[in-house]
């Protein structure tokens, strides 16, 4: 419909529609809102190191945005989340026992290689030190480049490695073919087959990693990002659209910081028609030299006469920005909306009902587990994959049709991420929850072991029954001990009823 048309009807009393609110062209209130409609090569691709330079310097200095990043890092990563395999016993032919014992074995290589620094091609992190670092890469940057490479290291054991790669090198070689947007090329069906990587920052060479590799299909490289829109390359930092704000947080604190300062600095002024000059040294601050040659110098209890035509006026300290904390608590409420975690948890203050501050952890641990769905399934579980390609392909362990069947081979790999839980306010209330919950029938003890404590139940369960077999064995030794001493008592009993007959 032309515009001629739609503000024609617009002047008929029709229903209101979208032409006569959010699309109007007429409306004073959005006329200055434009409406083009951009290719995500416009809107992302061509602002993406705008946007990261920006998200980064929050990163380092804003106490909002390390506050935001640090949140997800502590409650969708914290201590790691843990393997528990979970092989398909039906489709790999086994029984559920074999598949136990099987798993409880995979689990033991995988943790001979991720929770030591021989997984990290830098040979500084363990697995779990990897996540919090790809976490916190994929929000501060928007994606996080992922790297699997071979390389092996005096004295270690396993050949695969991990090498998460800096965003900012990712960008397209000068003078490349136009289907390389961003540092991603393309095929002509626009998916994405490779990412060109700098050297280093001063560096004009540049290496290609094919995604997949051409022979084999191997995953060389992942890429973590959230993506919004169709055709998207390269991801957008989460506080993409609070950085004005976090900026003028940082400027208003900042210039509130000096303000207050400088006021402190100067204690009173005398003002006078005569002639006088101010002393200030090291050991003689605040000092006065009075025409006549007299001092009047500031201390606990002095009382000084001014000459006539003087008089002292002080410095008022108290001007400070009284909005301040409101307009912080204001706009920390519109990042909290932003990046989904509610004002409460943003900024650890939890000053209202249990209710309400039991209502702000669930909205955010909904957040955290989105998140912690999305690392497990672009991060934990495709290095999971990779590490059992590798431990076969190399012999370490022989699982039958894994090279052979596809369908085999993710029976395989199928598995379960265990994390830290979400807390709790009243442990007893959530802990007579649990209960009742397995009680009805609408729960396990594995999900609630998981839900209250992020701890597997059968790990927890095997760790009960060493402890009650520890237990009983106690019992036994301590029953064995009072009947011995039972027997000597009766023993001298007896004695002393033969001395005495």
């Amino acid at each position: 419909m032309s515009r001629n048309r739609r503000r024609n009807k617009q002047k008929r009393a029709d229903p209101v529609n979208y032409s006569e609110s959010g699309a109007s062209l007429v409306s004073t209130a959005l006329g200055d809102l434009s409406y083009v409609l951009n290719s995500p090569e416009e809107d992302i691709e061509d602002n993406k190191d705008v946007l990261m330079g920006r998200s980064r310097q929050l990163s380092m200095g804003n106490a909002l945005a390390v506050s935001a990043f640090k949140k997800f890092g502590t409650n969708v990563v914290g201590t790691g989340l843990k393997l528990k395999s979970m092989l398909d016993a039906e489709i790999l032919g086994i029984s559920e026992e074999q598949a136990e014992e099987l798993e409880d074995k995979l689990e033991m290589y995988w943790e001979y290689w991720a929770e030591t620094i021989e997984c990290d091609f830098e040979r500084q992190c363990n697995f779990y030190q990897l996540q919090s670092l790809a976490m916190l890469t994929k929000l501060r940057d928007g994606e996080c480049f992922v790297a699997l490479p071979f390389r092996r290291n005096p004295g270690e054991v396993f050949d695969l490695k991990i090498r998460i790669l800096d965003s900012a090198l990712c960008t397209s070689p000068f003078g490349g073919a136009k289907k390389i947007i961003n540092g991603v090329e393309s095929d002509s069906q626009g998916v994405p087959v490779a990412y060109h990587f700098k050297k280093s920052y001063n560096s004009s060479e540049f290496v290609r990693i094919p995604i997949f590799g051409e022979r084999t299909g191997r995953r060389n490289i992942l890429m973590l990002m959230e993506k919004e829109r169709p055709g998207q390359k390269r991801g957008v930092p989460i506080l993409s659209p609070v950085i004005e704000e976090l900026h003028q947080i940082t400027k208003v604190r900042r210039a509130e910081l000096k303000n207050i300062a400088v006021s402190t600095i100067f204690t009173g002024f005398i003002t006078s028609d005569t002639t006088q000059k101010h002393i200030e040294t090291k050991s003689e601050l605040s000092k006065i030299v009075q025409e006549d040659g007299r001092e009047i110098k500031l201390g606990a209890g002095n009382i000084w006469a001014l000459p006539p035509g003087q008089k002292m006026e002080f410095a008022n300290p108290n001007r400070q920005c009284a909005s301040l904390d409101g307009f912080i608590s204001s706009v920390a409420k519109n990042i909290g909306a932003c990046i989904g975690i509610p004002y409460e948890v943003l900024i650890s203050s939890f000053n209202s009902s249990y209710s309400a501050s039991r209502a702000a952890l669930n909205e955010a641990w909904r957040t955290y587990l989105i998140h912690r769905e999305w690392l497990i399934s672009e991060f934990c579980q495709p290095i999971y994959a990779e590490f059992l390609d590798y431990i076969v392909a190399v012999g370490i362990i022989d699982l039958p049709g894994y090279k052979d069947n596809l369908l085999i081979r993710r029976a395989y790999q199928s598995s379960e991420w265990i994390g830290n839980s979400a807390g709790q306010i009243d442990p007893l209330k959530e802990g007579k929850a649990s209960a009742l919950k397995i009680q009805m029938g609408v729960s396990s003890l594995a999900r609630e072991s998981k839900v209250l404590t992020g701890v597997d139940y059968e790990k927890t369960f095997k760790q009960r029954k060493r402890e009650l077999k520890m237990e009983l064995e106690l019992e036994e030794i301590k029953r064995k001990a009072r009947q011995g001493k039972g027997g000597e008592a009766g023993v001298v009993v007896a004695s002393g009823k033969e001395k005495g007959q």
